[in-house]
């Protein structure tokens, strides 16, 4: 659970460094427009255009670069989540068998602790 809680973790604080950075990089266009609209004269005579522009390159180059890493983090981290598929068929398979062996007869019903000691030999056979 604690592998699952930091790949959890790790997930979430990426898919929000992901929207803030694509958030990011719609402000600087906003604010680019913004400029553009408002320029008079020659575009290369505003100073601030200018800096604007400058500033957006960087910047944009930068969100591009740890996109990039991002994806390849969220890419390693299915790849992870996938690994855990095939145990988490097992246990299903099992639950569902174990609380359907009380049906056939009530001999059959296990307590939690026997629950577990099955589940952690499946897991352990996976």
């Amino acid at each position: 659970s604690v592998i699952r809680l930091k790949h959890f973790t790790t997930h979430r604080n990426l898919v929000r460094k992901i929207a803030a950075d694509q958030r990011k990089l719609v402000e600087l266009e906003d604010e680019i427009l913004r400029l553009l609209n408002a320029a008079e004269g020659s575009l290369l005579d505003d100073e601030v255009l200018v800096d604007t522009l400058q500033t957006s390159k960087v910047t944009s180059q930068e969100i591009s670069e740890q996109l990039e890493i991002s994806e390849e983090t969220e890419y390693k981290i299915d790849m992870a989540r996938e690994g855990y598929r095939p145990c988490a068929q097992r246990a299903s398979i099992l639950f569902f068998v174990l609380n359907d062996m009380g049906r056939i007869d009530p001999m059959y019903q296990f307590s939690l602790d026997a629950y577990n000691q099955l589940f952690n030999q499946s897991i352990d056979k996976s």
